[in-house]
């Protein structure tokens, strides 16, 4: 007895591969960004010398072609033998502030492809998780770039370079997040309708 594909069937069981290729990624992203952040948290505690980039000021870079006017540097890696705890803190603090969105955000789309495998995508948890995923990309983009902007403060001080060619404090603050913020909350504002649409639609079957 042999068995027929249809091509309905056909397409089905692509979008089922494709949703589990898509989920599988996102959850493999998931565990590589937390071992990366454990890494770099053991690296920091460790007491070892640290590698921590470093926004720079008033620092000209020499340069031979007289097409460029007038060149800079706005960053160098520092790699510190000395750092702070209190330092090593907020670095800790803000790697984890940095990395919780992407960790967050693929936890989420792997979430949701096995809901729409399922065939349930409008659920109050989908809704939930979007929503989450909205404040992460708040307290990651914006939170992140605070504390990171904290903690070289305190390594500038701590090497005497502040006010130099370290500045005394300088974060530069992104407001992009709150538009992907706002965007994702209208997502999961959709997806609460559609959760609502189909508890009725099952009501009248």
């Amino acid at each position: 007895m042999s068995t027929t594909i249809t091509p309905r069937r056909a397409v089905q069981l692509s979008e089922k591969l494709i949703l589990g290729f898509i989920a599988g990624a996102a959850a493999a992203i998931a565990v590589t960004q937390t071992v990366l952040l454990v890494a770099r948290i053991v690296e920091i505690l460790s007491g070892a010398a640290v590698p921590v980039s470093m926004p720079l000021m008033d620092a000209p870079m020499p340069t031979d072609s007289d097409a460029v006017t007038e060149a800079s540097y706005d960053s160098a890696t520092l790699l510190l033998a000395s750092v702070p705890a209190s330092a090593r803190g907020m670095l800790i603090f803000g790697d984890v502030l940095v990395t919780l969105l992407p960790i967050g955000a693929c936890v989420v789309v792997a979430w949701l492809c096995l809901l729409v495998f399922h065939g349930r995508p409008f659920v109050r948890s989908a809704g939930w998780g979007i929503g989450a995923v909205a404040i992460l990309v708040v307290v990651s983009g914006i939170g992140g770039a605070v504390v990171h902007g904290v903690a070289n403060a305190q390594i500038a001080d701590a090497v005497e370079l502040a006010g130099t060619m370290l500045p005394t404090f300088l974060a530069a603050v992104p407001l992009a997040p709150l538009g992907w913020a706002a965007a994702l909350a209208v997502v999961a504002g959709a997806f609460e309708i559609g959760q609502r649409m189909q508890r009725d639609t099952e009501r009248l079957v």
